[in-house]
């Protein structure tokens, strides 16, 4: 069974293919492109390196978020067309719970991803990915309390964990590099699940919170029904 991974959550475009028993190929682009401007040539560059077509794909999975709400977007959309294109199914996969099958240690693990203004979104797992402290967006310092009441050895996964390392008592830092790509690990957990596939239109990048976009939308729809009253 051949699977094609898709992470856009980051500035990172990752593709990454199995034949279901190893990896065969994987691309990690960190580059100024949009992930609309990189991430489709990726796929078509990557599957012409293997000898292989889009056809050739039997399933398909994709890291639905957090992260970076345009990425998430188009990631989503691109993977979503291919797998209805192709009539194969869509695993969506956490982008944090994948961040942290990076490690394979038993400790616990924390996968950040920036949300700016001193925000991340993140989760805490315990050494069998089972959740310690519930995926969502958080303050660092309110983060921080959660995992240093836990008193353990916690690792700290993702680009984040320079910045706030200092933030905790049992930190260890293990920063992610191109040896040890999210796209591996979308790849795990997609084929450990036993459960049914869901239906495309069923399926939503998970952004935890409202875009610029839809914040002002709101804010200025308060602002129109306030002048009505």
């Amino acid at each position: 069974m051949n699977i094609l991974a898709i992470d856009t959550s980051t500035m990172i475009s990752t593709v990454t293919i199995s034949d279901g028993v190893e990896i065969i190929g994987d691309f990690n682009v960190n580059q100024q492109k949009t992930h609309s401007e990189s991430l489709v040539p990726m796929i078509e560059s990557l599957l012409s390196l293997l000898g292989m077509k889009i056809a050739d794909i039997d399933k398909f999975v994709i890291a639905k978020g957090p992260g970076s709400f345009t990425g998430l977007r188009i990631g989503m959309t691109i993977a979503k067309t291919l797998a209805q294109v192709g009539n194969k199914d869509l695993i969506p996969v956490s982008t944090l719970l994948a961040l942290a099958n990076n490690s394979s240690s038993k400790t616990l693990k924390l996968p950040m991803i920036d949300a700016r203004g001193d925000r991340v979104y993140a989760a805490c797992f315990d050494g069998d990915f089972n959740e310690l402290i519930k995926e969502d967006l958080y303050n660092i310092d309110d983060l921080a309390r959660l995992v240093n009441d836990l008193d353990q050895q916690v690792e700290l996964i993702g680009t984040m964990n320079e910045k706030y390392r200092d933030k905790f008592t049992k930190a260890r830092p293990l920063s992610l590099n191109f040896n040890n790509s999210i796209g591996r690990s979308l790849i795990k957990i997609a084929l450990e699940d036993k459960d049914p596939s869901p239906k495309l239109y069923e399926l939503v990048p998970n952004y935890l919170r409202a875009s610029q976009a839809e914040r002002q939308l709101h804010k200025n729809d308060k602002k129109d029904g306030n002048k009505g009253c």
